[in-house]
């Protein structure tokens, strides 16, 4: 059977550990179908975005209004 290190701050071991013996598991079970469960994945984990975007809370956030695209100018060459 193979082996993997993982490198991990001690908040993120300590949430590992809380859940495997939440869950009665050994920590190379849990994330051996952390992974298994993920290896076809294409899409970002659960909840992701009710995190991220749109996520301001900032009363003074004000969205810039769209350029015009052609009053923006001509757009770069990429070769």
């Amino acid at each position: 059977m193979s082996q993997v290190s993982l490198y991990l701050n001690d908040a993120a071991m300590a949430q590992l550990r809380s859940v495997c013996k939440k869950e009665q598991r050994s920590l190379s079970s849990y994330v051996s179908e952390l992974i298994m469960d993920n290896r076809n994945s294409t899409s970002w984990p659960k909840g992701y975005w009710d995190s991220v975007y749109g996520c301001l809370n900032d009363d003074s956030f004000i969205v810039p209004p769209d350029l015009d695209a052609v009053t923006d100018g001509p757009l770069p060459a990429f070769d």
